[in-house]
C-alpha cells in the first residue's frame, strides 16, 4: 500500500540538463596564450559584422504566430467544462512566435488542469501535454486564428488520466500551538463531517470548524494548513487542518473611544452577552448591529483586547458620531390634490439617550398636518416607547374636518426587527361637517393595536422584500366601534439584473358597530387618489351623494399592479392597473361594484430616490370624473 500528500510536486531530477551544463563550465580550460589574443579579435569582429544583421532583423517583418489548437482528452464528464475554463491555450489570448513557446505554455497549462483536478478530488490524476501537427485539413484554429497561411497549424492535446475519485474517510484536526480545553476533533465540536473530497467541501468544513473556536472562546483563532494524504490504493484520503487556537477569553469590561454626545451607560444597555461569559464572534457583531440600528454613528469598530491573568478580555468600541440635527424638504403634485410639500426637523440624541425628536409639517389643497413625535429606545425590551401630538385639518368633498389628537405607547421588535408589536393608548377630538347644516364634535379614546412585517431593503425604491401589516383599532366615546385594516406589498423581478418588475399590493378594511349614518365621515373609509386609485380624484373612487360628494363606506378594498421595464441606466417606464371598492358593509363586499384605474408613468432615479411621474385614466368614466389625473411624486407608488 502506497501514500502520498495531495497536492506535493515532484522537483527535476538532479542529474538534469543544468546540472551537466553547471559541471561543464566548472573545468579548468588549458590553452597557448595566443588562444586568448585570437578569441579576442575574434570577437571585436563578431560585433562589427553583427550590428548590420541586427539593425536588418530590427527592420525585418516579425514572425508569424504560430496557430494551433487545443484539447482536453480523457477529462471526467462533469469536470470538462471546468477544465476547459482553467486552460489559458483554450481561451486562445495569447499568440506564441514559436513552437518551443507553445509548448512552454502548454507545459503551464497541464499543472493547472492538474491541479484543479486534484481541488475536484482526483489526487491520482495525471495531464501530459503533447505538441504536435495539426492535419492541412484543420486549418482553423480553436485556440486562437494563423497568422500565416504558410504556418503549420500545431496540436496541443491534454492527455488526462484521472484516476479514481478519492473520498474522505477522517477528518483530523492539528493545533500549531499549545493551550488547553480546544476540540480536538469535528466530533467533539459537534460539526458534521462528509465523504466529499473536493477543494471546496473541505475549505467548508474548515471555516465551520473555525467559526467554531471562534464562536466558543478563541479571538485569536486562525487558520494554517488544510491537506489531503491521500491512499491511491484504497482510493481514500484523510483530510488534515491545522489551526492556531491562541488563549481562550471572556467578554470584560466595554470601554467607548469616541463619543460626544452618546452616554455609555446607554450603548452598555444593548450589549449582546454577559461579563464573564466566553468570547463569542457572532455576538460581538450582532452588538455592533444594534449599535448600527441606533443611527447614531457614521463608524462602529467593536475590537477585543488582551486577556488579563482572570481570563477577562476588555472589548473596546471605537465609534464616530453622525450629526445630531437634520432639516429636509419635499414636493410632490397631482392634479386631485394640487401641489404639496412637506418640511421636517430632526434631532437625534436628544439626552444622550438615543431619544429622537421629529416635527413634520405637511400641506396640499386638501390636507395640512403638524406632527411631533418623540421616541425613546427601550434597550432590554429590544424596542422603544413614543409618544405623538397631531393637529390635522382635512378640506374634502366629502367633509371638513379639523382634529387634535394626543398618543403614547411601546412598540417592540423581533426577528432581527423585521417582525414589529406595536400598542397605544390614543385621545382625541374633531370638529366635522359635512356641510352648513351638519356640523359635529367627536371625543374618542382608542387603543390601537398592530403586528407588522418589514423586510424591504429600501424606503423610496424598494427592489426585494415584503410589507405587511395588520391593524386592530377598538375606538369608544361619541360613539364605539372597532376598524381593522390588513395591507401588504411586494415585488418579484425577472431578467438580466433585473431589468422587468412585477409589484403589488392590497389593503382591505373593516368597521364594526356603528352604521354608516352614524359613523362619522372622518372615520370612514374612502378610496381613489395618488396613494390609493389613480385614474380617480381624492376620495372619488367610490359612491357618491346626489351633489356628487363621496359618501365613504364601513369597509373598503383596494388592489394595484404595476409592471417596470428599465430602459436606461437612470430611467424606468411603468404600466399599472389599480381597483377599489368602498362599500357600506361592515366587512369587504367583494361583489361592490369595484372602480378600476389605469395608466402609465416614468421613474427618473437619482441619488436619493427616483422622481414618480404618472398619468392615469378611470376605466368606466362617470360625469363626475376627470378625464385623466396626474401624479408627481418622490419615490416608487409601492
Amino acid at each position: 500500500m502506497s501514500n502520498r500528500t495531495a497536492g506535493a510536486e515532484a522537483g527535476p531530477p538532479a542529474g538534469g540538463r543544468g546540472g551537466v551544463r553547471a559541471a561543464a563550465y566548472g573545468r579548468r580550460r588549458f590553452a597557448h596564450p595566443g588562444a586568448d589574443l585570437g578569441a579576442s579579435v575574434g570577437a571585436s569582429l563578431g560585433a562589427i559584422l553583427a550590428a548590420p544583421l541586427a539593425l536588418c532583423g530590427a527592420i525585418a517583418p516579425a514572425a508569424a504566430q504560430v496557430p494551433y489548437t487545443t484539447a482536453i482528452e480523457g477529462a471526467p464528464g462533469g469536470l470538462a467544462a471546468e477544465l476547459n475554463l482553467v486552460s489559458e491555450l483554450k481561451k486562445g489570448l495569447r499568440e506564441y512566435p514559436t513552437r518551443a513557446a507553445l509548448r512552454r505554455a502548454a507545459e503551464m497549462d497541464a499543472a493547472t488542469i492538474r491541479k484543479a483536478l486534484s481541488d475536484a478530488g482526483y489526487y491520482a490524476a495525471s495531464v501530459k501535454a503533447e505538441v504536435g501537427l495539426e492535419g492541412a485539413a484543420d486549418g482553423a484554429a480553436e485556440g486562437g486564428e494563423a497568422k500565416d497561411s504558410e504556418t503549420p497549424a500545431a496540436r496541443v492535446a491534454f492527455k488526462v488520466a484521472p484516476g479514481p475519485s478519492f473520498f474522505i474517510t477522517e477528518h483530523r484536526v492539528i493545533y500549531g500551538d499549545d493551550f488547553e480545553g480546544r476540540p480536538a476533533s469535528f466530533e467533539e465540536a459537534g460539526l458534521k463531517t462528509g465523504a466529499a473530497a473536493d477543494g471546496a467541501a473541505l475549505r467548508l468544513r474548515q471555516l465551520e470548524f473555525l467559526n467554531h473556536l471562534l464562536e466558543n472562546g478563541y479571538p485569536d483563532a486562525k487558520i494554517v494548513s488544510r491537506r489531503a494524504v491521500a491512499d491511491l490504493d484504497e482510493g481514500t484520503a484523510t483530510a488534515v487542518f491545522t489551526f492556531r487556537s491562541g488563549p481562550k477569553a471572556r467578554f470584560g469590561e466595554i470601554a467607548f473611544e469616541g463619543l460626544e454626545k452618546t452616554r455609555p451607560s446607554y450603548l452598555r444597555r444593548l450589549d449582546t452577552w454577559e461579563t464573564g461569559e466566553d468570547y463569542d464572534q457572532s455576538k460581538l457583531a450582532a452588538y455592533r448591529d444594534r449599535l448600527a440600528a441606533t443611527g447614531l454613528f457614521s463608524t462602529i469598530d467593536p475590537t477585543i483586547g488582551e486577556r488579563g491573568e482572570d481570563g477577562l478580555a476588555p472589548v473596546t468600541v471605537r465609534v464616530v458620531e453622525r450629526r445630531r440635527r437634520t432639516i429636509g424638504a419635499g414636493a410632490s403634485f397631482s392634479t386631485d390634490e394640487g401641489p404639496g410639500g412637506r418640511l421636517f426637523f430632526e434631532n437625534r440624541n436628544l439626552f444622550g439617550r438615543g431619544e429622537n425628536l421629529r416635527i413634520e409639517g405637511r400641506g396640499s389643497e386638501l390636507e395640512q398636518s403638524l406632527n411631533f413625535n418623540a421616541a425613546r429606545p427601550a434597550p432590554r425590551l429590544s424596542g422603544e416607547f413614543f409618544a405623538n401630538l397631531a393637529f390635522l385639518n382635512e378640506t374634502t368633498d366629502a367633509f371638513n374636518a379639523r382634529t387634535l389628537s394626543i398618543a403614547g405607547g411601546v412598540s417592540r421588535g423581533w426577528l432581527d426587527d423585521r417582525l414589529e408589536t406595536r400598542g397605544a393608548l390614543a385621545l382625541e377630538t374633531s370638529s366635522v361637517e359635512s356641510d352648513a347644516e351638519d356640523r359635529e364634535r367627536t371625543y374618542f379614546v382608542s387603543s390601537p393595536l398592530s403586528v407588522s412585517w418589514n423586510s424591504e431593503n429600501d424606503l423610496l425604491n424598494p427592489t426585494r422584500g415584503v410589507n405587511a401589516a395588520f391593524t386592530v383599532t377598538p375606538y369608544t366615546g361619541s360613539d364605539t366601534f372597532v376598524q381593522s385594516t390588513l395591507a401588504g406589498r411586494a415585488r418579484t423581478h425577472v431578467g438580466a439584473n433585473d431589468r422587468f418588475t412585477l409589484a403589488g399590493r392590497a389593503l382591505l378594511g373593516a368597521t364594526i358597530g356603528d352604521g354608516l349614518l352614524d359613523l362619522p365621515r372622518n372615520k370612514r373609509y374612502f378610496a381613489g387618489g395618488g396613494g390609493s386609485v389613480r385614474g380617480f380624484g381624492f376620495q372619488e373612487a367610490g359612491p357618491l351623494d346626489e351633489a356628487g360628494d363621496p359618501l365613504g363606506g364601513r369597509s373598503l378594498i383596494e388592489g394595484a399592479v404595476e409592471a417596470r421595464a428599465k430602459v436606461a441606466k437612470n430611467i424606468q417606464l411603468a404600466a399599472f392597473v389599480d381597483a377599489g371598492s368602498v362599500s357600506s358593509s361592515p366587512f369587504p363586499n367583494f361583489t361592490d361594484e369595484f372602480f378600476i384605474g389605469y395608466g402609465g408613468g416614468v421613474r427618473y432615479f437619482t441619488p436619493i430616490g427616483p422622481i414618480r411621474v404618472d398619468a392615469a385614466f378611470p376605466l368606466d368614466q362617470r360625469e363626475a370624473d376627470r378625464a385623466f389625473q396626474i401624479y408627481i411624486a418622490l419615490g416608487q407608488a409601492f
